[in-house]
């Protein structure tokens, strides 16, 4: 479990109970290392690399994760983000830790024939076999293509969705940067804007992927 140096609150205290979340202190040693593993700052690109599904029979949750053959480019396939778990709503102060899984900025592409491309790859396929009815989005949960998850946030980040402004990513760092993680283990600094880049990032993947080959959140296996 990492603690970035730059989180204030990713603290013994900080992370066992979350006074947004109405947390009381954990009694027992197991509760706690769960709150840290959910409270780490390194946030997984989970919904490329192994998005949360509802299994169609049984209603139960289960992880459909990419194989190692199935990421074209792992020098430009995100892994792990700088995250952040609450931002209260009022001062927009981020509060109780990072967060394990972060959201990407965009989700479809327009081909050369003007058609709809899913770029969430294993979320259509685990939808579109009847292997799962839905998926866990941060929003309607919905496995129809034309679904808008939460993603990024943006300006419509309010309320509840404060700390998803970024999909959960934060720069907790100087200049408004965050550290990024690849595939292929390189780690580099990027601004919020930095890591939009391929795409017309707009609230809950409203905007289009412009270059799948520049756009560094998937497995550049739909194009």
């Amino acid at each position: 479990m990492f603690r970035c140096p730059s989180d204030p609150h990713a603290t013994d205290s900080g992370l066992d109970a979350c006074a947004a979340d109405g947390e009381t202190p954990p009694t027992q040693q197991c509760i706690r290392e769960y709150r840290w593993a959910l409270k780490t700052d390194l946030g997984y690109n989970y919904v490329y690399l192994s998005p949360i599904m509802e299994q169609a029979n049984t209603g139960r949750w289960y992880n459909a994760p990419a194989t190692d053959a199935r990421i074209r480019n792992h020098a430009s396939t995100v892994l792990f983000v700088d995250s952040l778990w609450w931002r209260d709503p009022v001062s927009r102060q981020p509060l109780c830790g990072g967060n394990w899984i972060v959201m990407p900025p965009c989700r479809y592409w327009r081909n050369a024939s003007g058609g709809v491309v899913d770029s969430f790859t294993i979320v259509r396929q685990q939808c579109d076999s009847g292997a799962a009815s839905r998926w866990y989005d941060y929003a309607a949960n919905s496995c129809g293509m034309g679904a808008r998850p939460a993603c990024w946030r943006l300006q419509t980040a309010t309320g509840w969705y404060t700390w998803m402004e970024f999909g959960g990513a934060w720069p907790w760092h100087r200049r408004e940067r965050m550290m990024v993680a690849f595939v292929d283990g390189h780690v580099k600094p990027y601004t919020p804007a930095q890591l939009t880049q391929g795409c017309d990032a707009r609230p809950q993947c409203g905007g289009f992927i412009l270059d799948p080959q520049q756009y560094l959140w998937d497995l550049d296996d739909y194009y």
